[in-house]
């Protein structure tokens, strides 16, 4: 489940947004591991029956192989946590570069969902306070989003509700 409710109350606690991550690094690593020791006995295999030129397209596949696991690990670092206090909103976005802050005061704090009406396109979730708009929960489905949306308008109250 990519969302997390920790500490939570009728008004205070916090949430954590996360992708859904079905491996985790040591997974992702043990996985590529697997595939480069078949590939690397394929390949011998072939360089002792005399096609010398396989093993070092072997070895450029996985290289490129291990840049894509890297990459796609590297997205899915990412990390989102709502704070809620008595009176303010506080949001981190972690990713595997930079971490941003932002903080609300809790009354004036906007729940906004965002819905495609031609349904061809995600739905957005935004919080909105003092003309400032953050996006938050890109990395859920619609429906998780949706429900996030309704969960966080019921905690804040306030006039975004």
């Amino acid at each position: 489940m990519p969302i997390c409710l920790r500490n939570i109350s009728d008004s205070a606690g916090s949430i954590v947004v996360r992708p859904n991550r079905s491996l985790g690094r040591e997974g992702t690593a043990l996985v590529f591991c697997g595939i480069c020791f078949v590939a690397i006995l394929a390949a011998l295999r072939f360089w002792l029956l005399g096609a010398w030129v396989v093993l070092p397209i072997t070895v450029l596949e996985l290289l490129l192989l291990g840049v894509a696991f890297l990459v796609v690990e590297r997205k899915t670092r990412f990390c989102e946590t709502i704070e809620l206090t008595d009176d303010s909103v506080s949001v981190v976005q972690k990713s595997w570069k930079s971490c941003k802050e932002w903080c609300y005061p809790r009354y004036w704090v906007q729940v906004i969902f965002s819905e495609d009406p031609s349904g061809w396109y995600p739905s957005h979730l935004y919080l909105r306070s003092h003309g400032d708009t953050l996006e938050i929960g890109a990395c859920l489905d619609d429906r998780e989003r949706f429900q996030l949306s309704r969960h966080l308008a019921k905690m804040i109250g306030g006039i975004g509700s």
